[in-house]
């Protein structure tokens, strides 16, 4: 800007002067609505290609959007992404969404064939080890158990139920006859 002043008589003289103004305002960003989905068949995972785009603006102008989740898999539990939003001179803002990735998928278990056998010598029973096998879950195996707690079987059949437990609490069960 640049300043005039002149006195009664004609003369004048200029002085030069700066005005700097900076953007000291951020610009605003509301996160995308909460993700949920089940996850992917036989992964411990979910692949999303699309979670939602923030809501930006700015006083002058948006330069750049962007979030901390360096891929489209997201991993079974509550991920939160942080997105940021930044305006043509440097000032940004940030909000966070949550990704919820559910599973949904049972473990396989496997027991081991109905067993016949005879009584022990004298007994009205016969002692057994039994065993069973979890073979797989897409996140893995937390337990493996069955409700019979004695290795001793009455003569008769007797149904053991043998219940494998994936890490996120799914169950599934099988039985087995003695």
């Amino acid at each position: 800007l640049t300043w005039t002043a002149i006195d009664v008589h004609g003369n004048q003289s200029t002085a030069v002067q700066t005005i700097t103004v900076s953007d000291t305002e951020k610009p605003t960003i509301t996160a995308p609505a909460a993700y949920s989905m089940v996850n992917d068949p036989g992964q411990c995972s979910a692949t999303i290609s699309n979670i939602g785009t923030p809501v930006t603006g700015d006083n002058c102008e948006v330069a750049s959007v962007s979030n901390d989740h360096a891929s489209n898999i997201y991993p079974v539990g509550t991920t939160v992404v942080t997105w940021t939003v930044t305006d043509i001179h440097g000032n940004s803002n940030t909000c966070t969404q949550k990704v919820t990735v559910t599973d949904t998928e049972l473990p396989t278990i496997v027991a081991a064939p109905d067993v016949s056998v005879n009584n022990d010598n004298g007994q009205c029973a016969a002692s057994i080890t039994l065993t069973a096998t979890a073979t797989s879950d897409n996140c893995g195996v937390a337990g493996l158990t069955n409700a019979h707690v004695s290795p001793s079987f009455s003569v008769g059949t007797t149904i053991v139920t043998w219940t494998v437990t994936d890490i996120h609490g799914i169950t599934i069960t099988t039985t087995q006859n003695v």
